[in-house]
């Protein structure tokens, strides 16, 4: 009888190459849901960094073009990042546009109805040159959001602008 007693719970024992298998099967889940969590928010903030510009000396260079920031509106601009870290803010740029180049003369905040981590519902900056939102730091690539928004302006020359840092924007003509 003792026999048997042995011989039934060495059969229940999960066998050596049973533990390996099943050790490896949670090895691969494991890395693939990290991989999915870590790159795919890696590969936007690749992404918007390739695509986006540096602020040099209150003028962002960007496709042959620049936006020049006047009367300490770069400064008024960063508070108002600075003031809204954790959440998104949009911001309507005025000046003119002459000669390839954006003078940024004043802005404004429009009246917001929603500010979020990674959302802003606001009034439209209809009568500025450039409609500025901020993202997530580091995260610059538009929503389709975004780019359905922006579509609604008429006007020739409008920019959409990401700010994703404190010095670093994604410019998108009209």
């Amino acid at each position: 009888m003792e026999e048997n007693f042995e011989k039934e719970y060495e059969e229940e024992k999960p066998s050596i190459l049973r533990k390996i298998f099943i050790g490896i099967i949670i090895l691969f889940l494991l890395v693939l849901i990290v991989s999915y969590f870590l790159f795919n928010g890696v590969s936007s903030i690749v992404e918007g960094l390739i695509g986006s510009d540096e602020i040099e000396g209150n003028i962002i260079h960007f496709s042959g073009k620049k936006i020049k920031f006047e009367n300490n509106t770069y400064n008024n601009l960063l508070n108002i990042y600075n003031k809204n870290k954790g959440k998104e803010f949009k911001a309507c740029l005025k000046g003119k546009y002459n000669n390839k180049t954006y003078y940024i003369k004043s802005l404004y905040i429009p009246k917001t109805y929603e500010q979020r981590y990674d959302k802003v519902v606001s009034e439209s900056c209809y009568d500025s040159i450039i409609s500025l939102h901020s993202h997530p730091r580091m995260f610059c690539i538009p929503s389709e959001q975004d780019f359905e928004s922006f579509s609604l302006y008429e006007k020739e020359n409008m920019l959409m602008v990401v700010m994703c840092k404190e010095d670093r924007f994604t410019i998108y003509p009209k």
